[in-house]
């Protein structure tokens, strides 16, 4: 069967290029007829496994879906990064606390992985609606290491992130700003995506900060004495994967399984995460299978810090020094960090009411 006719559909090239393709694989060392050269692209599986790239999307008739088209959506080609499929989503909103319904652009990168598929991924990305008009900036927002993932065994999943109020309609139609084209009534958007292989990039580090934010704090302070969480995010030091270990203590060893928040404390923990027998938590698209060796032996020295949710009070933190942590031995910290009663103390500025949550952070250095 004639080249043309097996491997190029027809009108895709002309007639130039199809031979100009042909010669070129049969016979790639040859000089290329006409002096133009038409090399015939494939994908490859690599490509989907590359660290970084661009989603770009333009948006047609763009009067048509805004603003009036309040919640309905437009999403842009799916582009794979590291082996999962992202793309971009945009719709109109309602400005909040808008006290006159102001219409906004909303602005959101999606990781759209199956649903039954469990995965997780740390990406930074620049969001930038493209300037119509050369001498006008781009309108940009940036976001840096926030964590992608779906956990299938208890049905969490939290695959985009972005912006409700990227920018408003009125901002976006003013001709001095150069973003929309009335002429040509379009938008043009654009992701620059970066999900790296933390792993590699991070293996030989000999200290880090891990940060960590206990959601719904109040629910959380109701549990049952032993009842622990752990930092979605993993941090790799020296080859081992360390996390963030809260818990809830009692300190005068009551058994009341329902008592009272004053009878509680948090726990906090720097935990190597190399001890465990299923590493359920980590994705296979991220971290891929271990490498440690089995009697591994560090110390360690942290200072672990709740961070104040108020610029003028102070963080609370505590220090070690020069603990050991190995295969038996691999987490190390404070059963009695401090009290629910005074994380939860509003005059402390530690735990924000409003948002019901608490930030951590741990910076330790491996030795």
């Amino acid at each position: 069967m004639q080249f043309s006719v097996q491997i190029v559909p027809s009108g895709l090239l002309t007639a130039d290029e199809v031979i100009n393709v042909e010669q070129y694989h049969n016979q790639p060392n040859a000089t290329m007829p006409f002096g133009i050269l038409y090399p015939l692209q494939f994908p490859t599986n690599e490509r989907i496994w590359k660290t970084k790239a661009t989603l770009s999307m333009e948006i047609e008739n763009f009067l048509e879906f805004a603003p009036e088209q309040l919640d309905i959506s437009k999403f842009s080609e799916t582009t794979h990064i590291r082996g999962l499929p992202f793309q971009i989503m945009v719709k109109m909103n309602t400005k909040i606390g808008s006290t006159a319904d102001e219409k906004c652009l909303g602005f959101y990168l999606q990781c759209i992985a199956p649903e039954n598929e469990h995965w997780r991924c740390v990406c930074s990305a620049t969001f930038r609606i493209v300037s119509q008009n050369n001498e006008a900036a781009n309108c940009t927002g940036k976001f840096s290491e926030v964590v992608l993932y779906n956990k299938i065994w208890d049905r969490k999943i939290f695959n985009e992130w972005g912006y409700d109020n990227f920018i408003s309609f009125a901002e976006l139609m003013d001709p001095a700003k150069g973003l929309y084209d009335k002429n040509v009534d379009k938008l043009a958007l654009a992701i620059d995506v970066t999900v790296p292989n933390e792993r590699e990039e991070r293996t030989h580090q000999s200290n880090g900060t891990i940060e960590m934010e206990i959601e719904n704090l109040s629910e959380f302070a109701r549990e049952t004495f032993g009842s622990g969480r752990f930092s979605e995010s993993v941090l790799y030091i020296k080859d081992l994967p360390w996390k963030i270990m809260a818990q809830i203590n009692s300190k005068n060893g009551s058994t009341d399984q329902n008592g009272s928040t004053d009878q509680k404390w948090l726990g906090l923990y720097l935990w190597c995460a190399a001890a465990e027998k299923e590493r359920r938590e980590e994705s296979l698209h991220e971290w891929g299978p271990p490498t440690w060796k089995e009697n591994w032996s560090y110390k360690c020295s942290a200072t672990i810090r709740i961070v104040s949710q108020k610029g003028a009070m102070s963080d609370f933190s505590r220090d070690f020094s020069a603990q050991l942590f190995n295969k038996t031995s691999n987490s190390s910290g404070f059963s009695f960090f401090i009290s629910f009663m005074e994380l939860m103390d509003p005059s402390k500025g530690f735990y924000d009411k409003d948002e019901d949550k608490v930030n951590l952070t741990i910076h330790f250095i491996v030795t």
